[in-house]
């Protein structure tokens, strides 16, 4: 039984439906104990309709998981986070929000690169060259030695389109792996990928992720893992199904597995 989920959307990013109560409420009926809200962070002065929110939705946001955490705080405990990209231009952005406290945490959602006339120029679940591949692994050790993020959501996610990890993807695993370990930022086994099924990587049948050979080297290295749901909808979170399968594949990898995120709430 999963005793607490930190990746959970919200209808504002475009791609997500529900009431942000109705995820409480299943939340509740699965014995979830502290649920992570974490829709995709919506940004000042940069719009991305159908993946996040605009900025003008953030107070609506902010307002209504507060309250959620007041009316239900003697049954869950809830916080109030992002899942946020790699965006160096949005660092200082990151760090104010949570060193001000008006958010309780972050996670890291590496999917795309973005350059200083915020302009999209990478998109990391279609890489085809090693020098994107590489561009992944920097940017993802970029954000995580900033201190502000609790997990590191899907950090397999370059794999989407690979369909066997080569010298350099095994590379990029262990580097990406060493720098979760050194910065104590837990690497989150993805259950939407999971969730969503089976799909054709070349010709090699998988789930996009989590991958074998990712934690495997996470087993190996002892790094600390922890389970998200990337819950898109209320009744995502009570997917019995896909819930099992990504506990026994954690069990079956040997994965150091957490049960609760250590909050990382200030600039290290």
């Amino acid at each position: 039984m999963l005793k607490s989920n930190y990746h959970t959307h919200t209808f504002r990013c475009g791609h997500a439906s529900g009431t942000d109560e109705e995820y409480v409420i299943e939340a509740l009926g699965e014995g979830i104990t502290e649920l992570g809200f974490s829709d995709h962070i919506m940004l000042p002065g940069f719009s991305d309709p159908g993946i996040r929110g605009e900025y003008s939705q953030f107070d609506d946001y902010v307002t209504s998981i507060n309250q959620l955490k007041v009316k239900y705080k003697d049954r869950i405990n809830i916080l109030l986070g992002f899942e946020a990209e790699a965006f160096q231009i949005y660092f200082p952005y990151y760090k104010e929000l949570i060193e001000t406290g008006v958010i309780d945490y972050l996670i890291l959602g590496n999917h795309c690169q973005m350059n200083e006339s915020r302009t999209i120029t990478d998109y990391f679940g279609k890489i085809t060259t090693a020098s994107e591949l590489y561009r992944y692994r920097d940017l993802a050790i970029s954000a995580l030695q900033t201190g502000i993020f609790s997990c590191f959501a899907h950090p397999d996610y370059f794999m989407s389109s690979i369909e066997k990890p080569d010298k350099d993807c095994l590379n990029v695993m262990r580097e990406i792996i060493q720098a979760s370990i050194a910065l104590d930022v837990p690497l989150e086994v993805n259950v939407a990928g999971i969730r969503n099924g089976l799909k054709k990587i070349g010709k090699t049948e998988r789930w996009i992720y989590p991958t074998t050979e990712f934690f495997k080297i996470a087993s190996e290295m002892n790094a600390k893992c922890i389970l998200g749901l990337d819950a898109h909808a209320p009744e995502q979170i009570s997917d019995e199904d896909a819930n099992e399968k990504a506990i026994l594949f954690a069990r079956r990898m040997g994965l150091n597995l957490l049960e609760k995120l250590d909050i990382k709430r200030a600039h290290v």
